[in-house]
């Protein structure tokens, strides 16, 4: 792995020419999305301490505890599913468009590698996590089974101002390192799916930017979420 990093993160059309030449595998890009989940994992479970707090009183430490577990192990799964496979797939259909010949497994295989960007992200929003979360302002919920008061709280958490701009923060980090994934898609896909060079920066960025565009409309303009990348 230490060798292979300077080489995909300085010169991706260089490194994804030369896996080319080798079986397809999914082993080392498979570790690459299972760091990325673990990191993810890490991330929400710090995020979760923030509602842990509101329903501790109400429901009870241990449930409050098991929610935290349940956010963990929810965002584990969701950063290989959404980030691994999902892109893979997308970049795959859209490519199709442009008579894409290579197969899904080295298109998956490719777009693993392409994740070390957006974990290096994921890794930064993390410790700076650190910082923001003990500036929350937490409320406690005393009646869980009051609607209202659950929505007042939880929107009184999304308008503090540490939430906020810890929010705000984690999706420009998101999104920088998300272009930079981006890049190393665009060779990946380019040499995976056999494409021109042109083409292969048309499927990428097509779905990269909406997703980008949401992420930071979200975090500035929409209702505010947590995790950033």
């Amino acid at each position: 792995m230490k060798g292979i990093l300077p080489s995909l993160l300085l010169r991706p059309d260089t490194f994804f020419s030369e896996r080319m030449k080798e079986p397809e595998n999914l082993k080392i890009p498979g570790i690459i999305a299972i760091a990325g989940a673990v990191i993810a994992a890490a991330g929400s479970y710090l995020i979760s301490g923030i509602y842990e707090g509101i329903f501790t009183a109400a429901a009870g430490e241990g449930m409050a505890s098991l929610l935290g577990i349940f956010g963990a192990v929810s965002a584990f799964f969701a950063f290989i599913i959404i980030w691994w496979v999902v892109f893979s797939g997308i970049f795959y259909l859209l490519s199709m468009a442009f008579n894409g010949t290579g197969t899904f497994r080295r298109t998956l295989e490719f777009v693993g590698y392409g994740l070390v960007p957006v974990i290096i992200g994921s890794v930064i929003s993390v410790i700076i996590s650190f910082y923001y979360l003990p500036m929350i302002e937490v409320p406690v919920i005393t009646n869980i089974q009051d609607p209202a008061a659950v929505q007042r709280v939880m929107s009184g958490i999304f308008e503090d101002p540490a939430f906020r701009e810890f929010t705000q923060i984690s999706a420009v980090i998101s999104a920088i390192f998300l272009s930079w994934s981006a890049n190393l898609w665009i060779f990946g896909v380019r040499h995976a799916r056999v494409l021109s060079l042109r083409n292969a920066i048309i499927v990428v960025l097509i779905p990269v930017i909406i997703f980008m565009i949401y992420t930071l409309y979200m975090a500035f303009i929409g209702s505010p979420f947590a995790g950033g990348s």
